[in-house]
């Protein structure tokens, strides 16, 4: 059975970034307002399962110290030549998101952007754990959570693990896994008493502001 690890590395198999039309590799917009509020240009950020760098270059332009953690080394690469094409600096490095591979209080910022959903319940409570670790003191988390109701249509694809965490076994997705967490869940998952705002977008996914 394809792991995670080998889910996402074929998601980035046969990607050029020399020459990938980036166009619609766009943002995600509630970094537009955590930015304004709470950063200043030249702070360290990090993107934590930064993918094809999509916010990291976001990030990157508006002069941000920009960092990315994935687990494929394949969106590693493509985050280096893209960053490289469009002569911005950042830095890049595999690992998980249980062992970021920084140092204790380094980062004004951690994004962790529609990706903590893609791991076991275990795995984004180490995740927590690490992110806190690794944010200086005053520092925020954003974190983005899919739609509670994400992949409905192909739940037959998938098989329920003890902690209801979903893991794909056929299809397209196969490898993948995806927790459909309820609002409360994320609540306990973050702690009440480290929220600083939860809201939900227009398609419904959560976006949540946390210490």
């Amino acid at each position: 059975m394809k792991s995670p690890k080998q889910y996402w590395e074929s998601c980035f198999t046969g990607i050029d970034a020399a020459t990938h039309d980036f166009s619609h590799s766009r943002p995600s917009t509630a970094l537009i307002d955590v930015c304004q509020t709470y950063l200043k240009p030249g702070d360290r950020v990090l993107d934590l399962g930064c993918g094809g760098g999509r916010n990291a270059h976001y990030l990157a332009q508006r002069g941000y110290h920009v960092y990315g953690v994935d687990v494929a080394e394949g969106a590693v690469r493509v985050c280096q030549k893209r960053f490289a094409r469009y002569n911005l600096s950042g830095e890049f490095n595999q690992g998980s998101f249980d062992n970021i591979p920084y140092e204790d209080g380094y980062f004004a910022a951690v994004f962790c952007i529609a990706a903590l959903d893609h791991v076991s319940l275990r795995q984004a409570q180490s995740a927590m754990r690490e992110m806190r670790r690794v944010l200086a003191p005053g520092g925020i988390c954003l974190l983005t959570f899919d739609p509670e109701d994400t992949d409905d249509d192909m739940l037959d694809d998938a098989e329920v693990l003890a902690d209801g965490t979903l893991r794909f076994i056929k299809g397209d997705q196969a490898g993948m896994l995806f927790r459909r967490y309820r609002d409360g869940e994320i609540r306990t998952l973050v702690g009440e008493d480290r929220l600083l705002s939860f809201q939900h977008s227009d398609d419904g996914a959560r976006i949540v502001m946390c210490r």
